[in-house]
């Protein structure tokens, strides 16, 4: 199948021209693509919460000390996430980007589809890469089998839950590659997207009782369910000594003041969590319900229906033409390449409570 995760060129049979699609949430590179002003875009092409936790009162202070890690700051995390064997970093991105230079030299598998930038730093740092089918978990299961009987000398990422093709593995099936894995071999999973089903995350096999597995880092994200990804906030969880070779190659104050104090109040705000997700559960309803017009029009195979976005398999050149045709109207969906022939639209989640909104989109899926 050939795919990745990237923001490739893409032919656009209307036009005869090549057609760009932008990076989630680069509302900035869409304003200077469609000459549309940056405050009137609506933004469907990221996977992130559109009712975010409500920014607290924060004292002056906070902007001007030096961001040591708050003890309130630890025990908040350790309490949301069950563990005490983290290092906080700049949005899990960070992670991504050394987690080569950190880990033993040896060949990785990585989902065909899923975060484009987990292949790109491996690839950087001169990795041989396998893509494993990232669409069917249980061709998935085969194909990782198959390959660890091969070689177990190899590092194995997971995207659990996958974005943007929504696949879920349960705990045993990852335990059990990363006891399959040979001496040096991690499993790395990333779990950015794993708030809304907890019960499935690697954190919660033991909590404070055990720790992970000497071979397995999880990776998880504070933005997406909080819906604050600008305060660049995320977490590696490993045991202790692979964690001090992180913090030695990341340095000091990975998390600014201002994002450690949100942090608090947002991981100890048990009603506002219980609550936004029910919320998020109408939300996500709701835009299902305002593209379903659309997509009774467009062939297409349902990849995922999570509560932060919902995967729609369709025809490459439908693709082209939905995205710039909501694009052209201020309003940013996600194209991900995913063959010679087809593409995914990946459409996030509006608030039911934007009525301006909502009347737009009704009026491009009407038109389409």
């Amino acid at each position: 199948m050939g795919c990745s995760y990237h923001t490739g060129r893409f032919p656009d049979m209307s036009t005869n021209k090549p057609f760009s699609p932008l990076h989630g949430g680069n509302l900035i590179a869409a304003s200077e693509q469609y000459d549309i002003p940056l405050s009137d875009w609506i933004d469907l092409s990221t996977g992130i919460n559109p009712e975010p936790y409500p920014i607290p009162s924060l004292d002056t202070s906070v902007y001007q000390q030096l961001p040591y890690e708050l003890p309130e700051f630890l025990q908040a995390s350790a309490a949301y996430y069950g563990s005490t064997d983290f290092v906080a970093v700049s949005g899990t991105q960070a992670a991504i980007q050394v987690l080569p230079g950190v880990l033993p030299e040896l060949p990785i598998l990585i989902p065909e589809i899923g975060y484009q930038e987990h292949a790109k730093h491996w690839s950087k740092a001169g990795t041989t890469i396998t893509r494993y089918p990232s669409q069917n978990p249980a061709q998935t299961i085969r194909f990782i089998d198959q390959q660890l009987l091969e070689n177990t000398s190899q590092h194995l990422l997971i995207i659990n839950p996958n974005n943007p093709t929504g696949v879920l593995f349960e705990q045993n099936q990852l335990i059990g590659w990363a006891e399959t894995l040979g001496k040096g071999a991690y499993l790395i999973v990333d779990e950015a997207f794993m708030d809304l089903t907890p019960e499935y995350s690697l954190l919660a096999l033991g909590g404070f009782q055990q720790p992970l597995p000497a071979n397995v880092i999880v990776l998880r994200s504070f933005g997406k369910f909080f819906g604050l990804a600008g305060i660049r906030l995320g977490y590696i969880f490993a045991q202790p000594d692979l964690l001090a070779q992180f913090v030695n190659v990341l340095g000091l104050w990975q998390v600014n003041g201002p994002a450690q104090h949100i942090a608090i109040a947002a991981l100890t705000d048990l009603g506002w969590q219980h609550n936004n997700q029910r919320q998020l559960q109408r939300n996500a309803e709701f835009t299902r319900n305002l593209f379903s017009p659309l997509f009774q029009k467009v062939p297409h195979q349902l990849l995922a229906e999570s509560l932060l976005f919902t995967s729609y398999l369709v025809e490459l050149e439908q693709a082209v033409a939905i995205s710039r045709s909501f694009a052209e109207s201020g309003v940013l969906l996600r194209v991900i390449d995913h063959s010679d022939s087809k593409a995914i639209v990946r459409v996030g989640v509006l608030s039911q409570n934007y009525n301006a909104a909502s009347s737009r989109i009704e009026a491009l899926v009407a038109a389409f």
